[in-house]
Protein backbone atom coordinates (compact mmCIF):
# COMPACT_ATOMS: atom_id res chain seq x y z
CA UNK A 1 0.00 0.00 0.00
CA UNK A 2 3.02 2.39 0.71
CA UNK A 3 4.21 1.60 -2.16
CA UNK A 4 1.02 2.45 -4.36
CA UNK A 5 0.51 5.65 -2.24
CA UNK A 6 4.71 6.87 -3.18
CA UNK A 7 4.02 6.09 -6.85
CA UNK A 8 0.52 8.13 -7.09
CA UNK A 9 2.42 11.19 -5.13
CA UNK A 10 5.32 10.97 -7.36
CA UNK A 11 2.67 10.60 -10.54
CA UNK A 12 0.86 13.99 -8.86
CA UNK A 13 3.62 16.07 -8.69
CA UNK A 14 5.55 14.99 -11.64
CA UNK A 15 4.33 18.12 -13.41
CA UNK A 16 5.82 20.08 -10.56
CA UNK A 17 8.79 18.82 -10.60
CA UNK A 18 9.68 19.29 -14.46
CA UNK A 19 8.36 22.94 -14.14
CA UNK A 20 10.75 25.94 -14.24
CA UNK A 21 10.13 28.49 -11.66
CA UNK A 22 11.65 32.27 -11.79
CA UNK A 23 10.13 35.10 -9.30
CA UNK A 24 7.04 32.78 -8.85
CA UNK A 25 6.63 31.90 -11.84
CA UNK A 26 5.93 28.53 -12.42
CA UNK A 27 6.39 27.56 -16.14
CA UNK A 28 6.14 24.28 -17.94
CA UNK A 29 9.18 22.67 -19.94
CA UNK A 30 7.18 21.69 -22.59
CA UNK A 31 4.00 22.80 -24.36
CA UNK A 32 2.25 21.81 -27.22
CA UNK A 33 2.01 24.12 -30.15
CA UNK A 34 -1.01 24.64 -32.09
CA UNK A 35 0.38 22.79 -35.42
CA UNK A 36 0.82 19.37 -32.62
CA UNK A 37 4.78 20.29 -32.87
CA UNK A 38 6.22 20.15 -28.64
CA UNK A 39 8.06 23.23 -27.84
CA UNK A 40 10.45 23.18 -25.29
CA UNK A 41 11.44 25.67 -22.59
CA UNK A 42 14.44 27.02 -24.27
CA UNK A 43 15.13 29.41 -21.44
CA UNK A 44 13.28 32.11 -19.29
CA UNK A 45 14.22 35.43 -17.74
CA UNK A 46 12.86 38.47 -15.74
CA UNK A 47 12.22 41.37 -17.55
CA UNK A 48 12.89 44.32 -15.19
CA UNK A 49 12.88 47.89 -15.51
CA UNK A 50 14.87 50.52 -12.68
CA UNK A 51 15.19 47.25 -10.41
CA UNK A 52 11.57 46.62 -10.40
CA UNK A 53 10.62 43.02 -11.74
CA UNK A 54 8.15 43.51 -14.80
CA UNK A 55 7.62 40.21 -16.60
CA UNK A 56 8.91 36.47 -17.02
CA UNK A 57 9.75 36.10 -20.17
CA UNK A 58 9.65 32.50 -21.41
CA UNK A 59 10.96 31.14 -24.64
CA UNK A 60 10.13 27.79 -26.21
CA UNK A 61 11.21 26.35 -29.00
CA UNK A 62 11.42 23.09 -31.06
CA UNK A 63 15.12 22.38 -30.49
CA UNK A 64 17.08 24.78 -27.95
CA UNK A 65 19.41 26.86 -29.12
CA UNK A 66 21.25 29.65 -28.52
CA UNK A 67 21.83 31.38 -31.90
CA UNK A 68 19.69 33.78 -32.43
CA UNK A 69 19.93 33.46 -36.39
CA UNK A 70 19.01 30.09 -36.30
CA UNK A 71 16.19 30.92 -33.69
CA UNK A 72 14.60 33.24 -36.10
CA UNK A 73 15.13 31.29 -39.80
CA UNK A 74 13.94 27.99 -38.30
CA UNK A 75 10.87 26.85 -39.96
CA UNK A 76 9.05 25.96 -36.56
CA UNK A 77 6.62 26.68 -34.54
CA UNK A 78 7.77 29.03 -30.99
CA UNK A 79 6.06 31.10 -28.08
CA UNK A 80 7.16 33.44 -26.54
CA UNK A 81 5.33 33.49 -22.91
CA UNK A 82 4.99 36.55 -20.67
CA UNK A 83 3.80 36.40 -17.19
CA UNK A 84 3.62 39.71 -15.71
CA UNK A 85 4.40 39.69 -11.85
CA UNK A 86 4.24 43.54 -11.02
CA UNK A 87 1.11 44.69 -9.74
CA UNK A 88 0.34 47.01 -12.59
CA UNK A 89 1.88 48.54 -16.08
CA UNK A 90 0.18 50.91 -17.64
CA UNK A 91 -1.05 50.49 -20.98
CA UNK A 92 1.15 53.90 -21.93
CA UNK A 93 4.29 52.38 -21.24
CA UNK A 94 3.97 48.84 -22.38
CA UNK A 95 3.18 50.63 -25.75
CA UNK A 96 6.21 52.96 -25.33
CA UNK A 97 8.54 49.77 -24.68
CA UNK A 98 6.75 48.17 -27.51
CA UNK A 99 7.72 50.95 -29.67
CA UNK A 100 11.32 51.01 -28.48
CA UNK A 101 12.31 47.66 -29.25
CA UNK A 102 10.59 47.81 -32.60
CA UNK A 103 11.97 51.02 -33.39
CA UNK A 104 15.44 49.89 -32.20
CA UNK A 105 15.82 46.76 -33.87
CA UNK A 106 14.44 47.88 -37.64
CA UNK A 107 15.27 49.84 -40.23
CA UNK A 108 12.80 52.34 -41.52
CA UNK A 109 12.46 50.26 -44.41
CA UNK A 110 10.91 47.32 -42.50
CA UNK A 111 9.23 49.17 -40.16
CA UNK A 112 6.84 50.63 -42.84
CA UNK A 113 6.28 47.19 -44.14
CA UNK A 114 4.96 46.18 -40.82
CA UNK A 115 3.47 49.50 -39.67
CA UNK A 116 -0.15 48.06 -39.78
CA UNK A 117 0.37 44.69 -38.34
CA UNK A 118 2.73 46.23 -35.93
CA UNK A 119 -0.39 48.72 -35.25
CA UNK A 120 -2.66 45.58 -34.91
CA UNK A 121 -0.36 44.27 -32.54
CA UNK A 122 -0.62 47.23 -30.59
CA UNK A 123 -4.68 47.55 -30.20
CA UNK A 124 -4.13 44.02 -28.70
CA UNK A 125 -2.71 46.18 -25.12
CA UNK A 126 -6.04 48.46 -24.94
CA UNK A 127 -5.41 48.31 -21.25
CA UNK A 128 -3.58 48.24 -18.06
CA UNK A 129 -1.94 44.67 -17.73
CA UNK A 130 -1.90 43.40 -13.66
CA UNK A 131 0.48 41.00 -12.08
CA UNK A 132 -0.54 37.18 -12.74
CA UNK A 133 -1.63 38.58 -16.52
CA UNK A 134 -0.19 35.84 -19.04
CA UNK A 135 0.22 36.98 -22.70
CA UNK A 136 1.39 33.89 -25.36
CA UNK A 137 3.16 35.15 -28.32
CA UNK A 138 2.68 31.79 -30.69
CA UNK A 139 4.01 31.67 -34.16
CA UNK A 140 3.07 28.92 -36.90
CA UNK A 141 5.38 28.76 -39.95
CA UNK A 142 2.24 29.66 -42.46
CA UNK A 143 0.17 30.83 -40.82
CA UNK A 144 1.05 33.95 -37.98
CA UNK A 145 1.51 34.91 -34.58
CA UNK A 146 -1.34 34.50 -32.56
CA UNK A 147 -1.98 36.67 -29.40
CA UNK A 148 -3.56 35.44 -26.35
CA UNK A 149 -4.64 37.01 -23.12
CA UNK A 150 -5.08 34.30 -20.28
CA UNK A 151 -6.20 31.66 -22.48
CA UNK A 152 -8.45 34.14 -24.46
CA UNK A 153 -7.19 34.34 -28.49
CA UNK A 154 -6.93 38.20 -29.01
CA UNK A 155 -5.92 37.83 -32.36
CA UNK A 156 -3.79 36.45 -35.50
CA UNK A 157 -0.76 38.52 -37.19
CA UNK A 158 0.15 36.84 -40.42
CA UNK A 159 3.73 36.61 -41.61
CA UNK A 160 7.30 35.25 -40.39
CA UNK A 161 8.66 39.12 -41.55
CA UNK A 162 6.24 39.99 -38.34
CA UNK A 163 7.90 37.36 -35.88
CA UNK A 164 11.11 37.91 -36.41
CA UNK A 165 10.57 42.02 -35.69
CA UNK A 166 8.83 40.77 -32.27
CA UNK A 167 11.20 38.27 -31.54
CA UNK A 168 13.86 40.43 -32.17
CA UNK A 169 12.41 42.86 -29.01
CA UNK A 170 13.99 40.25 -26.78
CA UNK A 171 17.17 38.35 -28.56
CA UNK A 172 17.74 41.34 -31.48
CA UNK A 173 21.21 43.55 -31.13
CA UNK A 174 19.36 45.83 -29.00
CA UNK A 175 16.87 43.87 -26.68
CA UNK A 176 14.48 45.08 -24.10
CA UNK A 177 16.71 43.62 -21.48
CA UNK A 178 19.69 42.08 -21.67
CA UNK A 179 19.90 39.66 -19.06
CA UNK A 180 16.26 38.40 -20.28
CA UNK A 181 17.47 38.05 -23.41
CA UNK A 182 20.62 35.56 -21.97
CA UNK A 183 17.88 34.20 -19.80
CA UNK A 184 15.24 33.01 -22.91
CA UNK A 185 18.32 31.95 -24.61
CA UNK A 186 19.08 29.84 -21.78
CA UNK A 187 22.63 31.15 -21.22
CA UNK A 188 21.77 32.62 -17.55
Amino acid sequence: MKKLILAATILLLAPLLQAAELAGVFVKDQVAAENGQTLVLNGMGLREKLWIDVYVGSLYLVNKSDNVTEILSAPHAMRIQMDFVYKKVAKKKLLKAWREGFEKNQSKEMLGKLQGRIDQFYGYFDQDIVAKDQYLLDYIPGKGTTVTKNDTVLGLIPGEDFKNALMEIWLGNFPADKKLKLGMLGLK
